[in-house]
């Protein structure tokens, strides 16, 4: 029996391999690779070339995820924290797993990490384009003995730590809006999630899920064209391609440094984010769900949120959908 991950993992290296080569490594026919292949591009829409006298070969190399060479690369202070990384081929939501997984008690300092999600998570209900070996899904759960409500202003630090993380590739005009999204000269690069859980004086659980494009050229059958809003990826930025294990360890590092600054270190955390607020000064639209309001973006308070002149008097929102005004 031949599984679409074992066959996608010969052919990630972007060369051709041959129906016959294919057949005698995991012993089958070559009817049955092809079987294997066409199952292959229905699942995770990648288009895979069969050429005749050659074989079969990916558009483009894919760097797949390792386990080994992710935590090769952690600071020694993190790989002390990480209690687990798990690594999946395809799996509905990396942050739905880890939330159950939290339930039943899993330790904090747990990453999960995918190829591919089928059904990835944005805010508000939202679904996140997930395509296969391409781009950055990770879910950490993190627990603090404090409660929620001394939590609030942790979406914006999960931001700063990936913004940390980008500065360190030498991607300097990146900005956040307004609780945690990263935008790229005026287009989304990143978006945070985060689902927390606890009691009202402590403890406290949160899963903080992260979707970042990495590579998002339309080599796919599955093309982001249907995403609705300018965004833009690292390969474009940078001009070349990252390494995904690379970046991934990166970003883990940042995030344990950020999470380990709270709380005695909020106050410079705050500073950091207001650095690289994208709305603050600008006539924004705020939309709730019974109504839409416009007004101008006065940056945030100690609590993280944002504070809106709106019909001359100050208001503050916890809450709402945040768009900069055209025209």
């Amino acid at each position: 029996m031949v599984s679409q991950h074992s066959l996608l993992k010969i052919l990630a290296n972007g060369k051709y391999h041959s129906g016959a080569a294919l057949g005698k490594h995991f012993g089958v026919s070559r009817a049955a690779i092809w079987k294997v292949i066409q199952k292959i591009e229905q699942t995770f829409k990648i288009t895979v070339f069969a050429v005749k006298g050659k074989g079969y070969k990916l558009q483009k190399s894919i760097e797949l995820l390792n386990k080994d060479v992710i935590i090769g690369q952690l600071d020694n202070k993190t790989k002390c924290q990480l209690s687990q990384l798990d690594i999946f081929f395809d799996i509905d939501s990396t942050n739905s797993y880890l939330t159950n997984k939290s339930i039943d008690g899993a330790a904090s300092g747990y990453i999960v990490l995918a190829e591919r999600q089928s059904n990835g998570q944005g805010r508000r209900g939202r679904s996140w384009y997930s395509p296969f070996g391409s781009n950055l899904y990770l879910s950490l759960l993190w627990r603090y003995p404090y409660g929620p409500a001394q939590l609030g202003c942790l979406s914006l630090f999960i931001a700063v730590a990936i913004v940390r993380a980008l500065n360190k590739l030498g991607i300097d005009d990146v900005g956040v809006k307004w609780p945690n999204d990263i935008y790229w000269q005026n287009k989304k690069l990143a978006g945070i999630l985060l689902e927390m859980r606890g009691e009202a004086n402590g403890p406290s659980a949160v899963v903080i899920g992260l979707g970042l494009n990495m590579s998002m050229k339309s080599d796919y059958i599955d093309t982001a064209e249907n995403i609705g809003q300018p965004w833009s990826d690292i390969e474009t930025i940078t001009g070349s391609k990252v390494e995904r294990n690379y970046f991934t360890a990166l970003v883990i590092d940042s995030l344990f440094d950020v999470l380990n600054a709270i709380p005695d270190k909020q106050k410079e955390l705050i500073q950091e984010w207001q650095d690289m607020d994208v709305l603050n000064g600008k006539e924004i639209e705020v939309h709730f769900a019974d109504k839409v309001i416009h007004g101008k973006a006065l940056g945030i308070n100690s609590d993280g949120a944002l504070k809106v002149l709106y019909e001359n008097k100050e208001i503050v929102c916890h809450s709402g959908d945040v768009s900069i005004r055209r025209g």
